[in-house]
């Protein structure tokens, strides 16, 4: 019988909350070509010596904020949701995780990892190269270069499957009924357009109805799977439609980044007359810095300074038996689409 392995992989994080771990974190982080798409020549001096010097600390301080006793959030939370997938599947595979950044990290995890066939997910409900790409390539480069005969197979997103989108909103009407929101936001990562447009120039952001269907036509817009899931979501959760809005988060930089910016739905919203906000993040499957600091902290403050009486955050799916349970019966599900 076939050895079948799973490898779960996630962003990364810093080693400590410490400047000099966080500088290390981004300059790996950033000078992948995915991240940054500038010429090497061009993206080693922006991020060694103006982006890495000028966050580093600031960054460092934003982790503190976060850091559990249990180390970062999202590393913590992937081990513990990896443990668990792995009771959950039993025997049908070997289960382990990776970080695309910092460790484990993708080659550490491959490495003596004798499979017949391995079985990929980056843990990204919606694609984007910067994320679900990055992290598959570099899966398949460290087989290249061992000559590996394992047979890979990805699963490339999963933004709409069932059981992402029954658990997300399970999460959601639970913080409903406990926190009586008038308005929820739905924020997602946000990414710079022209990661969009690069894939299809013909198609991306040509008019405003661009990302209301998932077609073969841009399969793999990030923003027209974060709008799919907020459809889904919103045909699931016993709520206003029209009190759902949607939102992009963490832009960075000059360059225009995908639409509408959270925090300037937020300060819509606050000027609205919307006092109690409900916020959750369904491009991420683990708390993080994102949504713990950005969003439960820095979003927040900007909400009740701008008018708003309360804004809460929804708790990621992290490690949750029920979201164990679903994943797991997503995995074995024999319709689910693995790329080859």
């Amino acid at each position: 019988m076939a050895s079948k392995g799973l490898l779960l992989i996630n962003l990364g994080s810093p080693s400590a909350p410490e400047r000099g771990a966080v500088a290390r974190y981004l300059n790996e982080f950033l000078m992948d070509p995915f991240v940054i798409d500038l010429p090497s020549y061009l993206r080693w001096p922006l991020v060694r010596l103006i982006i890495t010097p000028f966050r580093s600390q600031k960054s460092a301080d934003a982790y503190r904020k976060v850091w559990i006793e249990q180390g970062s959030p999202l590393v913590h939370f992937t081990r513990l949701f990896s443990e668990g997938v792995k009771r959950q599947l039993g025997h049908q595979f070997d289960v382990r995780w990776a970080m695309r950044y910092g460790k484990p990290s993708i080659p550490e995890v491959l490495r003596n990892w004798n499979v017949d066939e391995l079985f990929v997910v980056p843990l990204y409900p919606q694609y984007a190269e910067s994320s679900t790409r990055t992290a598959v390539e570099e899966v398949r480069k460290f087989m290249k270069s061992t000559r590996s005969s394992t047979r890979v197979h990805v699963l490339e997103d999963f933004y709409v499957e069932s059981e992402f989108i029954s658990e997300q909103a399970n999460c959601i009407s639970e913080r409903i009924e406990a926190f009586k929101p008038d308005h929820i936001l739905l924020s997602f990562h946000g990414l710079p357009e022209h990661h969009l447009t690069k894939l299809y120039p013909q198609h991306c952001l040509r008019d405003s109805e661009c990302c209301a269907t998932v077609t073969e036509s841009n399969r793999y817009c990030y923003r027209a799977q974060a709008m799919a899931t907020a459809r889904a979501l919103r045909g699931k959760i016993q709520f206003s439609p029209e009190k759902i809005s949607l939102g992009f988060q963490s832009r960075l930089g000059r360059r225009p980044w995908i639409k509408p910016y959270t925090d300037i739905v937020i300060a819509e919203l606050a000027a609205s007359g919307a006092k109690r906000v409900l916020v959750s993040c369904p491009s991420f499957v683990a708390d993080c810095l994102e949504t713990l600091e950005e969003i439960q902290m820095r979003l927040r403050e900007q909400f009740i300074e701008a008018g708003g009486e309360e804004l809460e955050l929804v708790p990621a799916l992290n490690a949750s038996e029920r979201w164990i349970v679903q994943f797991s019966q997503m995995i074995e599900r024999s319709d689910l689409k693995w790329k080859v």
